[in-house]
């Protein structure tokens, strides 16, 4: 699975531009009062006005395997990193997903997360800049029902559990892609704030069709 394009709401599109480029460094594809549009690696990411407050995303970017240090180094001189409660902002995750992550928020408040999967083959050569961001590699849902939200995702796209599945987390995809289906209120990693709903729209190839869908219409028959 491949996430092409990522549309999210936000107040204000000035502010958002100005961390994209300013901070992350990503190239403005388009500028209109309707919207503002980057490219993160090969990945459309989107932002339009009217975001509702109080709501925010999760996505992550894949960055090349072995930039994780100069990654890290590279993000500690723009924003503060999210810590865990030991003060640990440098994640390792599970054998399944055999990757390190490092979080951060933008200027809305979206957690978003730069990942270096290592069963990948995408080595660069340092050091990391904005070009290192290879796509956007998952996006969070937020639903009352985990479970039902799995099975309609893969009645209606195919797309299978990654690494497990419970009542409150599953991941849905492939180490190239994932949507990342949790239930409302639980904990984001690592600082354990409550997920909420956040009104998006995503394009995603998987087994060489592409597919589309927007936040009401998870739950939803075609």
């Amino acid at each position: 699975m491949h996430i092409e394009s990522l549309t999210l709401l936000t107040a204000d599109l000035g502010v958002q531009h100005a961390f994209y480029t300013g901070v992350l460094g990503l190239e403005t594809v388009t500028r209109t009062p309707d919207g503002v549009t980057f490219q993160a690696g090969r990945t459309l990411l989107t932002f339009r006005p009217h975001g509702a407050p109080g709501h925010f995303a999760h996505l992550a970017f894949d960055i090349p395997r072995q930039l994780m240090d100069g990654a890290e180094t590279w993000l500690r001189a723009r924003v503060p990193l999210l810590e865990d409660a030991g003060g640990t902002s440098r994640f390792p995750l599970s054998e399944g997903w055999n990757s390190e992550s490092l979080y951060f928020e933008d200027a809305a408040g979206n957690v978003l997360e730069f990942i270096a999967r290592h069963d990948l083959p995408n080595d660069q050569a340092p050091p990391f800049s904005p070009g290192s961001v290879l796509h956007i590699s998952e996006l969070g849902i937020v639903v009352p029902d985990v479970p039902a939200a799995v099975l309609d995702l893969e009645r209606r796209f195919g797309l299978l559990t990654f690494d497990g599945r419970s009542d409150t987390f599953t991941p849905v995809g492939d180490h190239h892609g994932l949507l990342i289906v949790v239930r409302e209120g639980r904990g984001w990693f690592p600082t354990g704030r409550p997920a909420v709903p956040a009104p998006f729209e995503v394009t995603f190839t998987c087994s060489g069709s592409t597919q589309r869908f927007h936040s009401s219409g998870v739950l939803e028959r075609p």
